[in-house]
């Protein structure tokens, strides 16, 4: 049952399934450039590719204390090898060198999110296919390197479209019913008792309200995207 709920209030499960599926998709030996890689949770899906890791490699853990989950431990954030040590938007190697470029939950750690999609262009072979994932609203993590809470479909649409990708697909995930049925469920997880009895009733209201239009766009928790680079980007 608790698990069940878990993975009801939460879109990690969608999210690690969706980037699944676009790995495996890619065609035997293709260089694939993970970037701000973190413990390079997704490698395991990568065995027929050519994996490169780049991340800046800094954090340990979180400096401030709130709802949101450390993600150092005790022991410290755990880093994977890495090829590239530096900033996402200035990486060390040539233009048009990766066949594809994965970036999943990164973008709101990045101080120059509109330079890291340019420079995911100029990375890029033509053809090559972009799989990126990114809040739409989050709490504060990873601090201190937390800059932005969020991402618009409308943000995403300007800048990859003007940096020279297609976007294929733009999936919004979750919606304003069940980002509020995430909240209450942490307010109950951390507060007392007495809260979680009282807001039970609207957690149930909230997680099973269906998901519309309006509910959509008025609030999502973030963006699934595949966008390809456009052979001639003048």
């Amino acid at each position: 049952m608790y698990q069940w709920l878990k993975n009801r209030l939460s879109n990690e499960p969608f999210r690690r399934s969706f980037v699944q599926h676009q790995l495996e998709s890619l065609p035997a030996a293709t260089l694939l450039l993970d970037a701000g890689c973190g413990s390079q949770q997704y490698r395991e899906f990568c065995g027929h590719l050519d994996y490169r890791a780049q991340d800046f490699g800094q954090y340990t853990s979180d400096i401030s204390k709130g709802f949101a989950s450390e993600l150092g431990g005790k022991d410290g954030y755990k880093y994977g090898k890495l090829d590239y040590i530096g900033d996402i938007w200035n990486i060390s190697e040539r233009d048009q060198t990766f066949d594809a470029i994965l970036c999943t939950e990164v973008f709101e750690h990045i101080p120059f999110p509109t330079e890291t999609i340019r420079e995911f262009s100029r990375l890029m072979k033509p053809k090559g296919r972009l799989i990126l994932t990114l809040p739409s609203n989050c709490l504060r993590h990873m601090d201190p390197y937390f800059f932005y809470s969020g991402f618009t479909n409308r943000y995403l649409e300007k800048f990859l479209t003007e940096s020279g990708f297609q976007i294929d697909s733009l999936e919004p995930v979750g919606d304003y019913y069940s980002w509020i049925a995430a909240e209450l469920a942490r307010t109950m997880k951390t507060h007392s008792i007495f809260a979680a009895v009282l807001l039970a009733p609207a957690l149930l209201w909230f997680m099973f309200k269906k998901k519309t239009f309006v509910s959509t766009n008025t609030l999502c928790m973030g963006y699934h995207v595949v966008a390809t680079k456009k052979s001639d980007t003048r």
